[in-house]
């Protein structure tokens, strides 16, 4: 789990947040911690970047994603996946610069950009033993 995030042990859901026709579980995703962002990536293939809306609220980042329409005709003989409706939480820290947060879908990837205050970025520096 990472310091400056949290996300919900409930398929990465915040507890009691729940929407009508959102799935209990979503997307996988990986986050990573660099020393001045963090960056969650979040597997979502088949889908457009209109079918996301991200919000930010009460230090809370909800991923919404709606499934695609369907306009295909004809019965399905064998179906082993399906668009959903899913959310996933984080629970941001004071560390993130909410207002800078930015996002791009590319590749059936959609990347989430965190970026760390910059006065609460940590600074690394060797220390000399005398």
């Amino acid at each position: 789990m990472c310091r400056g995030m949290k996300y919900h042990r409930g398929y990465g859901r915040h507890q009691g947040h729940r929407h009508p026709g959102m799935r209990r579980t979503g997307a996988q995703v990986s986050v990573r911690e660099m020393d001045d962002r963090y960056e969650i990536y979040l597997i979502a293939a088949g889908r457009t970047r209109e079918d996301f809306r991200l919000d930010v609220a009460n230090d809370i980042l909800t991923i919404h994603a709606s499934a695609p329409e369907s306009t295909e005709e004809g019965q399905w003989q064998k179906r082993e996946f399906r668009f959903r409706n899913f959310e996933r939480s984080f629970q941001l820290s004071d560390k993130i610069n909410t207002e800078a947060i930015t996002a791009s879908y590319d590749a059936g990837v959609l990347t989430i950009v965190l970026p760390k205050h910059e006065d609460k970025v940590t600074q690394r520096r060797e220390v000399t033993i005398e």
